[in-house]
């Protein structure tokens, strides 16, 4: 016959206890006796607890965790004189989407988004790119934080938003498996512009020809032309500049 074990806690609140896979200290067991639960001591009841070890959070929140020469332009004053800093060093903090500043002493001051019209900064390619804030853009830029970076420039300009998402670890106690780290993610999106109104962009050859619809013929000889690698920066930016031209 089976044997069936029943325990009662009589409190004025209830408890809920999630056990994991290692033996619990004798910390826990005083806690748990204040408490009013009597803990087996006998070698065949074993009470187990969670790992204490905690996750990590991996990644970094920096587009380029680099300090990179930069130039940043105000909305405003920030000394009598002056609305800019030029050839600091500078890096886009994405989770937070704000411009670091590093001054001549090394410390760190912070510039947010909405203070900020656009900046230029150096980057690993050897060039320099230019992020403008998404305030100065209607339509779906309305919904965004930070900035947009420039890659093309003209009456249909091809811009890209970088964000960060977090993949939470999958650790399972129970079973003890996963892992308890969290990691930050780094992602971009493409927009492009028409008369300031910003909206999603997925680039591909169908998608350029509807966007230059007015100029189709001359486009569509240039991709058949150049071929340009439309998976790439450079490839995208010189069909937009060949429009430009038109």
């Amino acid at each position: 016959m089976k044997k069936h074990f029943a325990v009662t806690l009589l409190s004025l609140g209830s408890f809920s206890f999630t056990f994991g896979q290692t033996a619990m200290y004798q910390s826990t067991r005083d806690r748990i006796n204040f408490s009013g639960l009597s803990v087996p001591t006998n070698g065949g009841s074993v009470l187990y607890g969670f790992d204490g070890n905690p996750g990590k959070l991996l990644g970094t929140v920096y587009l380029d965790s680099v300090w990179q020469a930069g130039f940043v332009r105000f909305y405003g004053k920030i000394a009598p004189k002056t609305d800019s800093l030029a050839g600091v060093p500078i890096r886009l903090n994405l989770q937070q989407q704000e411009v670091e500043v590093r001054s001549n002493d090394r410390s760190v001051k912070v510039a947010k988004a909405p203070m900020i019209r656009y900046f230029l900064v150096n980057n690993n390619a050897g060039g320099v790119s230019e992020f403008i804030n998404v305030r100065e853009f209607r339509g779906e830029a309305d919904n965004l934080p930070g900035f947009f970076e420039v890659i093309a420039n003209g009456p249909v300009q091809l811009l890209r938003h970088h964000f960060i998402t977090v993949k939470k670890g999958n650790y399972n106690p129970a079973l003890n498996v996963g892992s308890k780290d969290d990691e930050l993610i780094k992602k971009a999106a493409w927009y492009v512009v028409k008369e300031k109104k910003a909206g999603k962009f997925a680039p591909g050859k169908k998608a350029i020809l509807d966007l230059m619809a007015d100029k189709q013929p001359q486009v569509e000889a240039f991709l058949k032309e150049k071929k340009p690698d439309l998976k790439s920066d450079s490839g995208l930016a010189s069909v937009f500049a060949y429009y430009a031209t038109l």
